[in-house]
């Protein structure tokens, strides 16, 4: 958990020079644009990935030792072949994008976008594979190398070639954390012994059902960028929805982030049980202490920190930055209940979380988006993430406390409250 830390920590530092430098570069339009590029290729490469780094996290720990490796790679062949067909429909669904309409789908940047899915997918079942087996070092570094490549990417193609080198410098980065990855994960994979290994009962019906609820959560994670790009209609309003939920989902992350690197360990047979659980607790409990009076001090001071931070084209965004900051003060909580709805082997709840999220998500966007812009947007994704709190809270009795429920909900309320009268 130290070593997640550690990694979110630099991840910070790369997420605050994406947030900042990129959309002073390129200003509110092209940002808008490029917002866009970057949210389909994330929410696209997490759409095809996600539920396997907690399938991974869970059931090979609890293998025996000599099983692990070849578990963690039957595991993987199974999820790579499972994404093979829908990433292959998507580049056939962009392909006839760009023939139909090629005045709004540029063939150079519709190319580009798909070839970094492509990247991203590939790399992320990769790290999988290592997070099962211990290697947490490389899922923590993944993001700060990529978003420092993305970054740089920005600055040296966009000058000279515009948003399709922006947007090129997107697949670059994808696939030089690929190489990076299969070459510092190679020894643990030679390491072990691999054989044939049987995959647990149930393990495969585990995955689908946390990759459909990780899918839908993603909707109302990374949708509100969408959702305003659609709605409202205004490219600079895209950017500031952009960047409100950008800052959020990177804090929101970081902290998930925590849970993530320490299911592995609490997912070994002898740390199972209610120990696991109120470990959990103690660091949701302990990331709140430090999060909520954060949250409370950036919601009262949001018209001078936005444009002082991101320049005076950004100042529209503070009133999307409010909602953005009760996102953040959720997270523990929610990090904590899907934490503990994989150490009980309990995916539906991950799946019906996810169903409500993304449904009260798009009820909430259809009304807010095109009232508010990017501050709608961000009230949609808001209004998602609190409903499947309250749904996993219900469904798993006893995983988390009463008093974390009441203190992130209050200052949830307040950070919201505070940052639309700032």
């Amino acid at each position: 958990m130290a070593g997640g830390a550690a990694g979110k920590a630099v991840e910070l530092v790369t997420l605050i020079a994406l947030a900042v430098v990129v959309p002073r570069l390129m200003g509110p339009a092209d940002y808008g644009r490029f917002a866009v590029a970057l949210t389909v290729v994330t929410l696209g490469s997490l759409a095809l990935t996600l539920g396997g780094h907690t399938l991974m996290a869970r059931y090979v720990p609890a293998a025996p030792e000599q099983e692990r490796v070849g578990l963690a790679l039957a595991l993987g062949r199974r999820f790579a072949r499972g994404r093979a067909v829908p990433l292959a429909g998507a580049v056939m669904v962009g392909a006839t994008m760009t023939a139909v309409a090629p005045a709004t789908f540029e063939t150079s940047l519709t190319a580009l976008v798909l070839v970094a899915l492509v990247a991203n997918v590939a790399t992320t079942l990769l790290l999988q594979v290592g997070l099962g087996l211990g290697r947490t070092g490389l899922w923590s570094a993944r993001y700060p190398v990529q978003n420092a490549l993305v970054v740089v990417g920005a600055l040296v193609l966009y000058p000279t070639a515009g948003l399709t080198g922006a947007v090129a410098g997107l697949a670059v980065a994808g696939f030089a954390t690929l190489g990076v990855g299969a070459w510092l994960l190679a020894p643990t994979l030679a390491a072990g012994p691999v054989g044939a290994v049987d995959v647990p009962d149930g393990a495969i019906r585990f995955g689908s059902l946390q990759a459909a609820g990780a899918a839908l959560t993603q909707v109302t994670h990374r949708g509100g960028v969408l959702a305003v790009a659609v709605l409202a209609g205004s490219t600079v309003e895209t950017g500031n929805a952009a960047l409100a939920v950008g800052i959020a989902l990177g804090a929101t992350y970081a902290i998930l982030q925590l849970f993530t690197v320490a299911l592995p360990h609490l997912s070994d047979a002898d740390r199972r049980g209610d120990e696991a659980e109120k470990v959990l607790r103690r660091v949701a409990g302990g990331a709140l202490v430090v999060i909520v009076p954060g949250a409370l001090a950036v919601a009262g001071a949001l018209t001078t920190l936005v444009p002082l931070v991101f320049g005076d084209d950004y100042r529209g965004a503070t009133s999307a930055f409010g909602p953005a900051l009760g996102i953040v003060v959720l997270a523990p909580v929610s990090s904590l209940l899907v934490q503990v709805s994989a150490l009980r082997l309990q995916p539906g709840v991950a799946l019906a979380a996810g169903a409500t999220s993304a449904a009260v998500f798009v009820v909430t966007a259809l009304v807010a988006v095109p009232a508010s812009g990017a501050a709608g947007g961000t009230a949609a994704t808001l209004a998602g993430v609190a409903a499947s709190t309250v749904v996993s809270a219900r469904a798993l009795p006893g995983a988390v406390g009463g008093r974390l429920v009441a203190v992130s909900a209050v200052a949830a309320a307040l950070v919201t409250a505070i940052g639309a009268l700032a």
